[in-house]
């Protein structure tokens, strides 16, 4: 038998050796790691991404476990870091979020509630929300296929607030704070809409009374302050139901709910005297007055445009009857407003076209029984309805302000006829307070004064106590610098007003007119006769000229010479006259015609 040897031969199965298995192993070691690592990595850039998202981002599976969150969801919430973990469930998170007062509402229980249901029956949820801690979250819920739900949510309180503020802003006045315009007017319209359910209403408007000469003497800043303070006081005199409005400039008005014209009348009453008071303005004590119109929904208007357009007419209206007037809407009133329209319209024509005309009324003085000037008058030859009375014009050239061109028309007329009158006749000229105001007297006196070549102490302005009603500094330091010219400066109508003699303390005229009403009284009014004579008495101590205005019989004549005025003025002494008639007068004599103290025909 052959014999055998070992050999080790390799089978085709056998083990790899243990170097190839380590080495293997090796390999996917670093795989796993490499793998571990871009997974990490990926964690890491998701994680990224998620806290930097504007929105707050919670994800939760169909256990109500949350599966991840960003780091906005837990500070939107005030939520502590260790409830941002996987696994959390969704009623720990409400119930975080109760304690840290980020819930809506008072119900907890029911907040709870009704949140744990829209998961459970997989609604869809969105809004905007309000929370307890006076956050405003913009926030959705969506369910996903495999029973969870992805959330997102964003603090919007800034914009929220934002917005609030310009919508504020869009309906609000920002001087004041009251509604404006627009909402008052949503809020007549809202007050038609209930009519039929609940009680009346009336609309009141309101303007003060030379609040644009007090604005132009102080200054916007001194207007301003008027206004706020006014608006207060406004708002103290309104019921629970009433709502007040600044509708632009100085003009208010009042939607008075739950009330009929009685009780809107008696609010318009305790407003004037609410707001009558003396304003304190940074040292500066003034007082103003307020004019009202009044129009009762239903009655008045069927409609918030008709309703306002009759509110605005009975102001007018009483805005005409004088300062601190109240006005109830009614009909006749509408005729009125469109006549007034009209006068308004032929005023600016009559000024185009040269439709005005000066007419002259003698001054006698009662020392030397010759005419120591004239008083130039207004007239207005209207092409269709004839000669128009001041007294029906002036108001309105007022209100719109046509009397400053009209006045400068008047000054420059006057006196260029007065320099064609021989000696030294004077021409007084009659000036409104708007004038002083709104215009530009001084100059136009000062180029008028150089046109004309007339002396300046020639000339006498001519004002009323409108002026110190206003309480315009602005008009006082027009009348001084007019005096430091030389015209002279007169204050007529004197005795009319509230505090006359205190006038006389506030600007150093030269000379006084009283009232025609205190002469027409010499007649038939016990103690007429001492006031006259108390006035002319003041005009001398203070070294004022003083003129009797309204002469008509010659009894009044005498009595006025007997009390010392050095001045008389009246139907008694002559009519006003046109100007040719003046310079045939003044070209033959200045002395009277007739004698005024023998009585003779006044009309």
């Amino acid at each position: 038998m052959p014999k055998t040897g070992k050999t080790s031969t390799a089978s085709p199965d056998a083990a790899a050796p243990p170097e190839a298995d380590t080495a293997a192993l090796l390999k996917l070691t670093r795989s796993l790691s490499s793998a571990r690592g871009k997974l990490r990595a990926q964690e890491l850039h998701l994680r990224a991404i998620l806290d930097n998202l504007a929105h707050g981002i919670s994800l939760y599976d169909r256990h109500g476990r949350l599966v991840l969150c960003n780091r906005q969801f837990l500070d939107i919430y005030r939520l502590p870091p260790a409830l941002g973990k996987r696994g959390t469930s969704f009623r720990q998170i409400l119930e975080a979020r109760v304690a840290g007062n980020t819930h809506v509402g008072d119900d907890i229980e029911g907040y709870v509630a009704d949140r744990l249901s829209a998961v459970h029956e997989q609604r869809t949820l969105g809004g905007i929300h309000r929370l307890n801690s006076g956050q405003v979250i913009s926030m959705t819920h969506q369910p996903i296929d495999d029973g969870g739900w992805i959330s997102t949510h964003k603090d919007v309180t800034e914009l929220h607030n934002m917005q609030a503020e310009l919508t504020h802003l869009a309906y609000h006045d920002a001087l004041t704070g009251l509604p404006n315009r627009t909402l008052f007017y949503r809020r007549v319209g809202n007050a038609f809409h209930d009519i039929g359910r609940a009680s009346g209403f009336a609309v009141l408007c309101l303007d003060l009374d030379g609040f644009k000469a007090i604005n132009d003497s102080l200054g916007h800043a001194a207007g301003d302050a008027l206004l706020k303070q006014f608006a207060a006081r406004l708002g103290g005199c309104l019921g629970p139901t009433d709502s007040a409005a600044r509708m632009g400039g100085d003009e208010f008005a009042v939607l008075h709910r739950g009330g009929d014209a009685e009780s809107a009348l008696d609010l318009a009453t305790s407003i004037c005297a609410a707001t009558v008071a003396p304003y304190d303005l940074d040292g500066q004590v003034l007082t103003i007055a307020v004019g009202i119109g009044i129009a009762v929904g239903g009655a008045d208007g069927n409609e918030p445009d008709e309703l306002l357009h009759n509110a605005d007419v009975a102001l007018y209206a009483a805005k005409r009857d004088g300062r601190g007037a109240i006005r109830s809407f009614e009909p006749e009133l509408n005729r009125i407003g469109v006549d007034r329209r009209r006068l308004e319209a032929d005023l600016r024509r009559a000024l185009e076209f040269g439709e005005f005309e000066l007419h002259f009324q003698p001054i006698l003085n009662l020392r030397t029984h010759a005419f120591s000037g004239f008083e130039a008058l207004l007239r207005w030859q209207h092409p269709e309805r004839g000669l128009v009375p001041p007294c029906d014009f002036i108001p309105v050239a007022e209100e719109t302000g046509l009397i400053v061109p009209i006045g400068d028309w008047v000054i420059r007329e006057a006196l260029a006829e007065a320099a064609r009158w021989p000696g030294e006749l004077k021409i007084a000229v009659n000036v409104s307070s708007v004038q002083l105001v709104r215009g530009s007297l001084l100059t136009t006196l000062v180029q008028a004064l150089a046109a004309s070549g007339i002396a300046h102490e020639r000339v006498e302005i001519e004002i009323t106590e409108s002026v110190f009603l206003e309480n315009s500094e602005q008009s006082l330091d027009t009348l001084r610098q007019l005096r430091a010219l030389g015209v002279r400066i007169a204050l007529d109508d004197f005795g009319t007003g509230f505090s006359a003699l205190g006038y006389l303390l506030a600007f150093p005229f030269d000379k006084i007119k009283i009232d025609g009403t205190f002469i027409r009284a010499l007649d038939s009014a016990e103690g007429a006769e001492t006031i006259v004579a108390a006035v002319a008495d003041i005009g001398a101590r203070l070294m004022m000229a003083t003129t009797a205005e309204g002469i008509e019989t010659a009894e009044q004549l005498r009595g006025v010479h007997a009390a010392g005025y050095t001045e008389a003025q009246g139907y008694l002494i002559s009519r006003p006259m046109a100007r040719d008639a003046v310079r045939r007068l003044v070209l033959a004599s200045d002395a009277m015609p007739e004698a005024p103290f023998e009585e003779r025909e006044a009309g």
